[in-house]
């Protein structure tokens, strides 16, 4: 990434943050509909400059193109209503485009007709919750001294995770961010290549298709044309053909979540990644009534279920494997039938699963050793998920076809960051992910490291916790950190809280 670009990228970072913590204390406190209204806003006017460039290359190409803002739609543009102010504003946008980006038919040359279809979806049931005129203007003037088309896809989409690690809230279905450092170890030990199809049954805001595209891109870049962007690479794909640019494109990834609101976030999320016309459904995976959708196979499955999530168990799909309150447990019998034989899945379950006694914690672990070959169980430390959630998670690999013979177990001590609420990364903290990475080509044994036959699992009631078999356990003295780091840490947490109640007393004041 040039000087130039991380230049503009730290500048609209700034912006973003400044219209993010002036929404805030303009009354919007909820982080996920706050996001969802400044993604609206985005669109609104990205929209005009994608139909601008699509307008000046069918000039060029003398391919036919009809701008969506054509005849009675030109009062649409972003340019065109930007400028108004007051109440005639808010009506406006509310009651004029908002409805208009909900029945947008024609965005895209017939070819590439799913964007106008994930457009639609964006603004489906949509609605402008922001009821202050002064409100809205100054949020519009903020957006407006953006230039997206300035802006690559990578760093369009960085910028949008930074501003979607602003939700805390779990909400009711136990869903939390998954920390982007922990889906790109995940990705990284999948592999997954060009011509697989790859599905996500609980997308959340898409972080898991987003990094597959990412690296998928990378593996098939040109050497000088990877950039190195924080602690990852980035290449533009200049390897793959026309062909192969357009299955990624068109057939690659497909998402599902039963939440409205995710479903808009993770089309706006790959949409601002260069990804308009993937396949995301608001769609219950494991309830509900059957259809076509659910006998689909995919080579490639990523995912994060929702821990704490329960179900009534006469809403279960008939077709699922194991039945459970549990949704997890369903999950995972969904990803494994999901599967074509051949297909590999990284899934993050929480270590109750692993270890759990009752009948359908047996059940699915069963299902899973004689289904699949299950390649790697990577335990992860907890605190890896703060401040989301506190929950200790394990993420298994697994194979579609022939029954497991053999475990491979990782016992990640460290991520890279402090496993506390604060979540602070660094160099002093200890960070296993890149010896993680090391040894999973050949799954090395190692103090960390070690293999277990399926039949020792077996006899030990399908337990695949790693410290159920972890032979180290009680010959090395555990490391603590030094006090003088902790009582820091408490002391510059105890900091942030006194700014953080000063801040807000100004607010009521």
């Amino acid at each position: 990434m040039d000087t130039k670009t991380i230049q503009k990228r730290e500048e609209y970072k700034q912006r973003l943050d400044k219209l993010n913590n002036f929404l805030w204390t303009s009354g919007l406190s909820d982080p996920i509909n706050r996001i969802q209204q400044m993604s609206f806003l985005f669109f609104l006017k990205m929209i005009e400059e994608q139909d601008n460039n699509l307008t000046k290359e069918s000039e060029l190409t003398k391919r036919a193109y009809k701008s969506i803002f054509s005849g009675d739609n030109e009062k649409y543009r972003w340019s065109k209503w930007v400028y108004k102010s007051g109440e005639g504003l808010l009506k406006f946008v509310r009651d004029e485009v908002f409805p208009f980006m909900a029945r947008l038919r024609n965005a895209h040359p017939p070819e590439r007709s799913r964007a106008g279809d994930n457009i639609r979806k964006i603004f489906r049931d949509a609605r402008l919750v922001i009821t202050d005129p002064s409100v809205l203007k100054n949020a519009l003037e903020i957006i407006d001294e953006i230039k997206f088309y300035e802006l690559d896809a990578d760093v369009k989409g960085d910028l949008y995770e930074d501003l979607l690690t602003q939700i805390r809230a779990a909400g009711e279905l136990g869903q939390f961010l998954t920390p982007r450092h922990i889906i790109r170890y995940i990705v990284e030990m999948v592999n997954p290549k060009i011509g697989q199809a790859i599905y996500d049954p609980c997308c959340g805001t898409g972080g898991f298709l987003i990094a597959a595209y990412e690296h998928i891109k990378t593996h098939n870049s040109s050497k000088d044309q990877i950039e190195q962007h924080n602690d990852t690479k980035h290449g533009p794909g200049d390897k793959l053909t026309n062909q192969q640019w357009e299955y990624l494109q068109h057939k690659t990834f497909f998402g599902q979540d039963v939440d409205i609101g995710m479903e808009r976030l993770t089309l706006m999320n790959l949409f601002l990644h260069g990804l308009e016309e993937s396949d995301i459904k608001r769609k219950d995976t494991i309830a509900g009534a059957e259809d076509d959708d659910d006998l689909r196979k995919f080579d490639i499955i990523l995912t994060n279920p929702p821990f704490a999530g329960k179900i009534n168990k006469e809403r279960i799909k008939k077709s699922l494997p194991i039945k459970s309150a549990k949704t997890q447990i369903l999950i995972l019998g969904n990803v494994i039938d999901s599967l074509n034989t051949g297909g590999i899945a990284g899934i993050i379950l929480p270590e109750g699963v692993l270890f759990g006694t009752q009948r359908d914690d047996k059940e699915i672990r069963r299902y899973l050793l004689e289904k699949t070959h299950l390649e790697a169980v990577v335990s992860m430390p907890g605190g890896v998920f703060q401040p989301y959630a506190g929950v200790k998670a394990s993420v298994l690999i697994f194979t579609k076809g022939k029954p497991t013979q053999e475990v491979w177990f990782y016992d990640m001590k460290g991520d890279g960051s402090s496993l506390s609420s604060a979540h602070k990364f660094g160099p002093q903290y200890r960070n296993d992910i890149p010896d993680l990475l090391k040894k999973w080509h050949d799954k090395a044994k190692s103090d960390q490291s070690w293999t277990v036959p399926v039949k020792d699992i077996i006899e030990n009631d399908y337990i695949l916790s790693a410290n159920a078999y972890n032979p180290n356990i009680g010959g090395e003295e555990k490391q603590h950190r030094p006090p003088i780091e902790i009582l820091k840490e408490i002391s510059q947490t105890q900091k942030d809280l006194s700014q953080g109640l000063d801040k807000i007393k100004g607010f009521l004041s």
